[in-house]
């Protein structure tokens, strides 16, 4: 499987257009731009995204507090007593000839460049401030990779390696020279500080960087118009009163008396106490199926995004019988122009509710989870935090409030090839042996098709099962490009191995029994 590095771009459950909507609308005359500010106001068009983020007070205004997103994750590493769990990890290849003193000093011009990268999280009083430094104390450790063949688990140690919040850097950075011509570079950041996104950003930076520096030339980057801190200090302005009430008001309702079990077939009992222990199963999609997935979007006015996720909301109701399934799905949440630039974590998560009753089409199905996710996306300001506040949830110890699957589709990336100058750069594939969920299903669209890994939590399920979920998922995939028009029931999870399988076990299928349900039963049988 080739994989290149992540590109500035949000993943595909943002809107496409909302960020462009909102430039060509500040692109325009300013009495051009009043005039149509006015109109979509009376026509009750929520305009608070156009409100411009400035910089926070400098003095007598007290330390920074810390944006609600970190505050959630401040308190989960005070429960865990670990903060391992929220690492963002990523390992590239560089091959070619290397400009160390280039590449360390990007590094750290990037460190500089943005106050996220030099903040620790102190506590006064029981309440957790953002203390920001010079970054002084940041460095590249250099290392030589005498074992190549080691490279997988120092990359998986590396991962796993928890940070200090109040303490350490929330950025590590490693250099393994394999030769000269092959180095590793390891970049790990804690998430309070950093998330997809931020990935992009952040690579993006480092190859302007590197290619300038290594030209004799000084940075090109443009400053920032803002800093993280100064977006947690107006997303605590901003969101209270009408705007938090309103989008929590949504949530209430649209998530009144979900279930946040859903019983998925697990190989063992769930724990007492949520574990985090995970392991990844990757696999690919052809373009093939890409394309006609794609067409079946276009032809019912969706995104690809809104129907991976409803074939995925199908399987997941075929593994469980229940027709009330709960998805979470995260946001990059950058809906404002300033923060496009930034190094931080603005990501939310959302909770998609598919509604599978009544054995619709699959087509029906689509225009569910169409509105739902579009509803959804409008109301993504408010903190995921403050919605389960709001739902007054009874909080259990063994597993997550509101959903326990997640679902992620990433932007497309055009480049077969990604350069540093004149390196060439790769992905380093590692596992990550982490999870926050149940069980995850990452995709990710490329020129050759969709890659997928599949994350899931080991102590409920084995290898095996997981492996047989993703078969199942990608006869699904194949069955609703096939027959979209076709009642869910009667779409097939069977690949054509398991169909011989069945077939030659069975001699007949009961012709009172779908097949599907026969299918199920054979598998339970087996667990």
């Amino acid at each position: 499987m080739t994989t290149t590095p992540p590109t500035p771009t949000a993943n595909s459950t943002r809107p496409d257009t909302s960020l462009d909507l909102i430039r060509k609308i500040k692109s325009l005359p300013a009495n051009k731009q009043r005039a149509l500010i006015a109109m979509l106001k009376k026509q009750g068009v929520d305009l608070s995204v156009l409100e411009a983020i400035g910089p926070r007070p400098r003095s007598g205004s007290g330390p920074d507090r810390l944006s609600y997103a970190q505050q959630r994750l401040w308190f989960l590493a005070q429960l865990d007593g670990t903060s391992a769990y929220y690492n963002i990890p990523m390992a590239m290849r560089l091959r070619g000839p290397l400009d160390r003193p280039a590449l360390l000093r990007a590094l750290d011009e990037i460190v500089q460049r943005h106050e996220a990268l030099r903040t620790r999280f102190v506590e006064r009083d029981g309440v957790p401030y953002q203390e920001i430094g010079d970054g002084r104390d940041f460095t590249v450790s250099e290392e030589e990779l005498t074992e190549p063949a080691a490279l997988e688990s120092i990359c998986e140690r590396e991962a796993v390696a928890p940070f200090d919040l109040a303490h350490d850097s929330l950025i590590r950075v490693r250099l393994l020279r394999q030769s000269e011509q092959e180095h590793v570079l390891l970049v790990t950041m804690h998430h309070s500080v950093s998330d997809g996104w931020s990935l992009g950003v952040f690579f993006r930076e480092m190859v302007t960087l590197y290619e300038a520096f290594h030209a004799g030339e000084p940075s090109p980057l443009a400053p920032l118009p803002i800093q993280y801190a100064d977006y947690a200090h107006w997303q605590r302005q901003w969101l209270v009163d009408e705007v938090q009430d309103r989008q929590l008001d949504y949530w209430t309702q649209r998530l009144d008396g979900v279930d946040a079990r859903l019983s998925l077939p697990a190989d063992r009992p769930r724990p007492a106490i949520k574990t985090y222990q995970g392991a990844h199963e990757r696999f690919q999609l052809p373009e093939e199926l890409l394309r006609k997935l794609k067409a079946l979007a276009d032809e019912h006015d969706v995104t690809l995004y809104m129907t991976l996720l409803s074939v995925y909301a199908l399987l997941l109701h075929r593994y469980s019988d229940q027709t009330d399934i709960a998805v979470g799905t995260p946001v990059a949440n950058r809906q404002r122009i300033e923060s496009e630039g930034l190094i931080g974590f603005f990501a939310n998560t959302l909770v998609m509710r598919a509604d599978l009753s009544g054995d619709p089409a699959f087509t029906d199905l689509l225009g569910r989870v169409k509105d739902v996710a579009l509803q959804a996306f409008s109301h993504q300001d408010v903190p995921f935090e403050a919605v389960v506040d709001a739902l007054q949830l009874e909080r259990s110890l063994s597993r997550s409030p509101l959903f326990q699957v997640a679902f992620v589709l990433q932007e497309a990336h055009t480049e077969r090839e990604v350069r540093l100058g004149d390196l060439d750069v790769s992905l380093v594939e590692f596992d990550f042996d982490i999870t926050k969920f149940d069980a995850t299903l990452d995709l990710r669209e490329t020129p050759d098709g969709l890659i997928g890994a599949f994350e899931y939590n080991t102590s409920l399920f084995d290898r095996a099962t997981v492996q047989r979920f993703i078969r199942h998922y990608t006869a699904l995939l194949h069955a609703v490009v096939a027959a979209p028009d076709e009642r869910i029931s009667r779409l097939s999870t069977l690949d054509s191995a398991e169909r011989r399988q069945v077939l030659t076990e069975w001699n007949t299928v009961p012709a009172t029994e779908p097949v599907e349900r026969c299918l199920h039963a054979w598998f339970e049988e087996r667990a």
